[in-house]
């Protein structure tokens, strides 16, 4: 009898540590860098979760400072899988600081994030689970 509860305990205790251990866990949102001929582009995703998601956009010269104006799109494509978002217009919240909000990446995975401003167009690669 003893021994049935002791092995019983025991798978618990194992079962209670493998979760532990093997539960995702939500990976810190980090800021991308991406560069263009003219401009650094920096994509700071709210979440790295899958679902709707909110961007911030930092765009400098090469010398750091703020571009002002123009418009700013965002295009979320999935190529491994065939999918893409139609473009999301940021808006501007100040010179070089953009917000692009609602935007829907409705799976995990590696998904490719272009950026354009004008003639200038970057991808940055954003890794959702």
């Amino acid at each position: 009898m003893k021994r049935a509860v002791l092995i019983a305990l025991a798978v618990v205790v194992a079962a209670a540590g493998a979760l532990v251990v093997l539960w995702p866990r939500a990976v810190e949102a980090q800021p991308q860098l991406a560069e263009s001929a003219q401009l650094r582009f920096v994509l700071t995703p709210a979440s790295t979760k899958s679902g709707s998601n909110t961007f911030d956009l930092r765009i400098t010269d090469r010398a750091g400072n703020p571009v002002p104006g123009g418009d700013v799109t965002v295009e979320p494509a999935m190529p491994r899988m065939g999918h893409a978002i139609a473009p999301i217009t940021a808006r501007q919240l100040e010179p070089g600081h953009y917000q692009a909000a609602d935007v829907g990446l409705f799976m995990a995975g590696q998904w490719e994030i272009t950026v354009s401003l004008s003639a200038e167009r970057v991808v940055i690669p954003l890794l959702l689970t």
